[in-house]
């Protein structure tokens, strides 16, 4: 009696086994199929991505041809048009296999190189995903840095405008002194912006801290509303406004400047100094470095900057 109980419970363990085997085999293939399911939805929507497009409402070429009636008498700077082949994933960041950057520059006796910079996405499309300004005056005068770097939404990343006189040397260089009269427009500027310039908690100036030595007082770093469209105009049209009044102070300021000879050597080696400081900490050019590859510092060093440092730094 007790050997054939001993076989019925053996029985049963044995049939309990086997149905739990066959119930993890089970649960082990559902796992499998949504696993691939899920690398072939992955895969679909990486192939079929491309990054939404954004309406700028005509500011970037209104920035351009303002920009460019201020140098209308200016010698052109001898830059090229730079295409570039994108892999996976910067062609899914920047929505297409090819970019190119139809750059401008130029140069005065007071300016070393005022260059525009935009990314057209694909080229000869029209379409440009940024507006950047950077103006470099010339060693022998006392002036700071303009910049500009107006940027539509990518993925993962609101849209940003970020406008900034850099101090090369704040010893030597002095805003007040600099802007004189022009102040008040430089604070009717940025009073036209307030309501959009970043807060700390939207990350204002987190990954730029490297240049804070550099940042001015007059600062303006913006981050585009969300959604409604009428509120992305009114955002585009303020940032553009502020631009031409603060572009117009600073070539006012500039103008009025005497040279001071002696004082070329320490400029030079003080912009330097920052533009090393960018070329080693900067998200984006770092990002520029491997899009770009071996054209990156003829694209950024010769033609937008102007200024020599070793690539090794």
């Amino acid at each position: 009696m007790s050997f054939i109980l001993d076989s019925g419970v053996l029985l049963l363990f044995s049939m309990d086994n086997n149905f739990l085997k066959g119930e993890t085999m089970k649960i082990l293939k559902a796992i499998g199929i949504i696993v691939v399911l899920l690398i072939v939805v992955v895969g679909i929507f990486i192939a079929t991505f491309k990054p939404p497009k954004y309406d700028d409402f005509g500011v970037y070429n209104d920035l351009k041809k303002f920009t460019l009636e201020q140098f209308a008498g200016a010698k052109a700077r001898p830059v090229q048009t730079f295409t570039i082949n994108l892999s996976f994933p910067y062609s899914k960041i920047f929505g297409d296999s090819v970019l190119s950057i139809p750059m401008k520059s130029f140069e005065t006796d007071r300016i070393a190189a005022a260059s525009i910079s935009q990314f057209e996405v694909p080229p000869g499309s029209g379409y440009f995903r940024d507006y950047t300004l950077n103006i470099r005056p010339s060693y022998a005068f006392k002036a700071p840095v303009f910049h500009i770097d107006f940027m539509k939404p990518s993925p993962g990343v609101p849209g940003l405008c970020s406008m900034d006189i850099f101090n090369v040397d704040p010893e030597t260089i002095n805003y007040e002194k600099f802007f004189g009269p022009e102040m008040e427009n430089v604070k009717k500027a940025m009073a036209l912006v307030a309501q959009y310039q970043r807060t700390v908690e939207q990350g204002r100036g987190k990954i730029t801290k490297y240049l804070d030595p550099y940042k001015s007082p007059y600062r303006i770093e913006l981050q585009e509303p969300k959604g409604d469209e009428a509120a992305r105009k009114a955002y585009y049209q303020a940032a553009g406004e502020a631009f031409k009044i603060m572009l117009s102070v600073y070539l006012k300021s500039l103008a009025v400047l005497s040279p001071d000879p002696a004082y070329a050597g320490r400029h030079e080696q003080k912009m330097k100094e920052m533009v090393t400081a960018l070329y080693k900490n900067d998200v984006a050019i770092n990002l520029g470095k491997k899009i770009f590859k071996d054209q990156f510092n003829k694209f950024w060093m010769d033609s937008f900057w102007n200024v020599q440092i070793p690539a090794s730094e």
